[in-house]
């Protein structure tokens, strides 16, 4: 009988091994957590089986066949769904899918936070970039601005605002907290601008700024190339999003600017086709943006010759930003705990000082919302894994 309980164990763990821990949302049921319910007028929003990232299912939200626009998806305000994870952070990350031979000229989405009298429409300021073409991509939803409601109210819900310039198709899947222990420093600017340059372009400046670099163009497209760190190549072969925090001093007169991204190295210039919004509207702020690059070509090894990062400014006119703490955001390793990047003794332990804990905590590897063999399992089943 003992090992008959062990077997069901590994069985378990191995269906859960790809389940990341402190997921918000997964859309494994037919409600969606009531985005659903926000198909209509040739919208629709459904349970799918593309781009799934966790478990079975994804959402799939398709825009009408005949043209883009914006819509407003209205979750179901399931207090318990969401406010917990948010009191822990309020930065989260999400997958989304384009399939294969769709593309839009722009795509973009917003988020509010609602809840009942007291709490009224408080939509976050800055536009989050969502994917233009095929492949996956993880976006992330900043809402550090926005004020969290009394513990006690009755209700409470994420809604999504998405948005494309032709008709679209989209699938989302594993809304998840943001971990700043998976963080890796590339760029502080406590000294200098750390090798980024303009080249011999016209209509930009950059300049240092009280531990910033600021930005200022004219408008239009800029590079800014040559940003150096050490280590660099061996943050970036093991993450997938370079991670910084933006500050909008001027804003563009048309109101929107936005920002690419390549890595330089003997591999040749890896340019991501994920393109990250930074200005909206008339309005200043600062808040943390996020450029997925999985689909750029990186380093070939750890240490070659040169890597360099460049980042790619884009706006409607004259906008001055100011750019700080870039980071490299660590690609997720089974049984990673602590998000160091190796799976070891300080992860079994994690586990093992959590054992029988129902609270939302990495040591909860599966993410079925209680630390047990299971969890203590695939730790042991990755030992090694990226050391």
């Amino acid at each position: 009988m003992r090992h008959t309980y062990w077997m069901g164990v590994l069985i378990g763990a191995f269906f859960a091994a790809n389940a990341p821990a402190q997921i918000v949302y997964s859309f494994e049921t037919e409600d969606l957590h009531g985005y659903a319910n926000s198909a209509g007028d040739g919208w629709q929003v459904f349970r799918a089986q593309t781009g799934v990232t966790h478990g079975d299912y994804s959402m799939a939200v398709l825009w009408p066949s005949t043209s883009g626009g914006f819509r407003w998806l209205g979750s179901n305000g399931a207090r318990d769904e969401l406010l917990p994870y948010l009191q822990i952070s309020k930065k989260l990350l999400l997958d989304v899918t384009v399939p294969e031979e769709r593309s839009v000229p722009w795509a973009n989405m917003v988020v509010s936070l609602n809840g009942p009298a007291g709490y009224d429409w408080n939509q976050a300021l800055g536009l989050i970039g969502l994917p233009r073409q095929s492949g996956t991509r993880t976006v992330l939803i900043d809402l550090e601005s926005l004020p969290l409601p009394n513990p006690n109210v009755e209700w409470f819900q994420l809604n999504l605002g998405v948005n494309a310039g032709d008709s679209h198709e989209l699938y989302f899947d594993s809304l998840r907290l943001y971990r700043s222990a998976c963080e890796m420093r590339a760029f502080t600017f406590d000294n200098d601008l750390q090798g980024f340059n303009i080249g011999d372009q016209a209509g930009v400046t950059l300049t240092w700024v009280d531990g910033k670099m600021r930005v200022e163009s004219e408008g239009g497209f800029k590079w800014l190339f040559d940003g150096s760190a050490t280590n660099l190549a061996a943050m970036v072969r093991r993450g997938d999003l370079v991670v910084m925090d933006v500050t909008i001093v001027s804003a563009p007169p048309d109101g929107w600017g936005n920002m690419i991204m390549s890595i330089n190295s003997p591999a040749g210039w890896g340019q991501s086709n994920y393109s990250a919004e930074v200005a909206q509207g008339a309005n200043t702020f600062t808040r943390t943006i996020a450029l997925d690059y999985r689909d750029a070509t990186l380093p070939p090894d750890d240490n070659p010759e040169y890597c360099t990062l460049n980042l790619g400014v884009n706006s409607g006119g004259a906008m001055t930003i100011e750019i700080d703490n870039i980071r490299i955001y660590r690609r997720a390793i089974e049984g990673d705990v602590n998000c160091d990047g190796c799976v070891d003794d300080a992860d079994l332990l994690s586990v093992l000082f959590e054992f029988g804990s129902t609270a939302i905590t990495p040591a909860d590897v599966n993410g079925d919302r209680v630390v047990d063999d299971a969890d203590l399992l695939m730790v042991l089943f990755n030992f090694g894994q990226g050391c």
